[in-house]
């Protein structure tokens, strides 16, 4: 059977002079290169998924997809292709569960390659201090792989409702145009690191995987404290754990895909080599997927 791959990434990192740009511009400028770099047209895209969660003048409806889909200028005049595009919401995990979503589609052959995006910008004149995201945008793009087994294996995901109220990010309309504020408790990293080898041991277990055959895990950038006490959360050794906190801070739903970006950027990935992919976000939620090369 032949497995949904990534097969090409794209990104708009934080950075200071684009402190201006909305979420819309982020996702619209990861999905251009993430395009560019890519062997499809953008005619071939047949779904698109906005993971993003905070969004341009607090819009509830239309989808933000709506939005950076026309901006990319993927099918949007109704002729011969037709692409379906709405937002998939699931904080910190929601671009790999954007991933399970199209691979879903690929495997039943109903379109030729998918294309997921996430951005987060804070549009407020004056932002809550809690909001630590800095702007930023993630996309891949995701076709089904010409090599037996490389690609996506199984994902994961693991949810704790009892603790839903630890992190929670939400609208306030006592301000006008709205405010972003978040309420974060500082046991959150505890939790999720409660959480994490759990979710590992499943999607192993499902995968038919040992430790010992994975080369290297890459999780979201939650922090450098975090990032610390991962390897033993999940029973793997340090020096197989992406860290890349100094120089990306932690994005929420872009988070994990930067990371990946900036990982095989700094180590080319060798056919057969296999990893992992851990992501946190609110529910709370931790979620984590294999990946072969």
């Amino acid at each position: 059977m032949r497995h949904c791959r990534i097969e090409s990434l794209g990104s708009s990192l934080p950075r200071r002079h684009f402190r201006r740009w909305g979420s819309v511009r982020h996702a619209v400028e990861a999905g251009r290169r993430c395009l560019q770099a890519s062997q499809h047209r953008k005619e071939a895209v047949g779904l698109l998924i906005n993971a993003g969660v905070h969004r341009d003048n607090h819009i509830c409806e239309p989808a933000m997809a709506v939005f950076i889909q026309h901006r990319l200028g993927i099918n949007i005049e109704f002729q011969k292709r037709s692409t379906l595009a709405f937002d998939l919401q699931n904080g910190g995990c929601g671009m790999l569960d954007a991933a399970q979503v199209v691979g879903a589609l690929l495997q039943n052959g109903e379109i030729e390659a998918g294309l997921v995006v996430a951005s987060e910008a804070n549009p407020d004149r004056h932002p809550d201090p809690r909001f630590a995201y800095p702007a930023s945008g993630a996309a891949l793009l995701l076709d089904l792989s010409p090599w037996r087994g490389s690609g996506f294996g199984e994902f994961a995901f693991y949810t704790r409702d009892d603790y839903s109220d630890l992190y929670t990010s939400l609208v306030s309309l006592a301000e006008k145009r709205g405010r972003i504020v978040i309420q974060r408790r500082a046991e959150l990293e505890d939790i999720y690191l409660s959480m994490a080898g759990a979710v590992v041991e499943a999607v192993l277990t499902k995968d038919g995987l040992r430790r010992e055959e994975i080369d290297f895990v890459v999780p979201a950038q939650i922090s450098a404290g975090f990032l610390s006490r991962l390897p033993a959360a999940i029973g793997f050794s340090g020096d197989k754990l992406i860290n890349c906190s100094e120089r990306l801070p932690d994005t929420l739903s872009t988070s994990l895909f930067l990371a990946l970006q900036l990982a095989l950027a700094d180590r080319r990935p060798v056919p057969g080599q296999k990893i992992l992919l851990l992501a946190c976000g609110s529910g709370v939620t931790v979620a984590a997927a294999t990946y072969r090369f």
